[in-house]
């Protein structure tokens, strides 16, 4: 038996963001540290993220040149399948 989701007792949909919302963030957003993104992912905090990277897992990660670390919105949606038709 699949373990990897929750059974809430409400419809999640009326909680997605629609398509056009998702569209105006990306146009807006590309890059996002760990925190942000933990806080797009509804997470506590940003530890999950921090403990991929550390064991060489997780999501593709950009540092610059001061060290500190970035992701990038599009790729980490992408990779989760959620695809956006962009006819920029």
């Amino acid at each position: 038996m699949n373990k990897n989701y929750k059974q809430v007792p409400i419809n999640l949909s009326d909680y997605q963001i629609k398509d056009e919302t998702l569209k105006d963030i990306l146009q807006q957003v590309q890059f996002v540290n760990s925190k942000q993104l933990a806080k797009i992912f509804s997470k506590k905090n940003d530890n999950s993220f921090r403990a991929a990277r550390s064991n060489g897992h997780g999501f593709k990660y950009y540092k610059d040149k001061d060290g500190n670390v970035w992701y990038c919105l599009p790729e980490i949606l992408k990779e989760l399948g959620v695809n956006l038709h962009d006819n920029r």
